[in-house]
């Protein structure tokens, strides 16, 4: 496990536990709370690519699971991160000024997802009501919380490994795949 893993899995649960005890508390409107360990998923996302991503999506969505006041299937939530997390990395891989728009995306995919997802499972009925009442709610409520937590995650994170930075990267089969595009084999 090296020093990024462990930083990575630490954050996971102080926040898990931050949007326990103190977020899913505030008193806003609507009574939705933005989720943290979403918007720690894209951060990180961003900042490492897009495996990085879908494996702290998933170890940060089956802790979201297993906390207590989960009122859905276990393992729906770690999909929704995990393939948040995997899109999110995959987009600025492909295109690494598009940060900002990503994690603005990947906030907003959230809530979507997991409606999906537990109208997928069976454990949320989607009408116009729920969708009016919930969904636009915790959509806003992402965004809008979004700049400052993907913010401070990329400062916590950025590294020697940032995404955007990288001018090529190996892919199984021996070809060099640059930013801008397929370059020649190393063969």
């Amino acid at each position: 496990m090296t020093s990024r893993d462990t930083a990575g899995l630490i954050l996971i649960v102080a926040v898990m536990i931050a949007q326990v005890t103190l977020v899913n508390r505030l008193p806003l409107p609507g009574g939705i709370a933005p989720d943290l360990a979403l918007l720690v998923v894209v951060g990180f996302a961003l900042v490492h690519g897009a495996e990085a991503g879908a494996i702290t999506g998933f170890c940060a969505g089956l802790l979201g699971d297993v906390v207590p006041p989960a009122v859905h299937l276990t393992g729906e939530h770690a999909l929704v991160l995990c393939l948040v997390g995997y899109a999110a990395g995959r987009v600025v891989e492909q295109a690494p000024d598009t940060g900002p728009l990503v994690a603005l995306g990947g906030a907003a995919a959230g809530p979507v997802l997991a409606a999906v997802a537990g109208a997928a499972f069976g454990g949320v009925p989607v009408g116009p009501v729920v969708l009016a009442d919930r969904l636009v709610p915790a959509v806003v409520c992402n965004v809008l919380a979004a700049p400052p937590v993907v913010w401070g995650v990329i400062r916590v994170f950025r590294g020697r490994t940032r995404v955007a930075e990288r001018t090529e990267f190996e892919v199984p089969g021996r070809v060099r795949y640059g930013v801008r595009g397929p370059l020649r084999s190393r063969s």
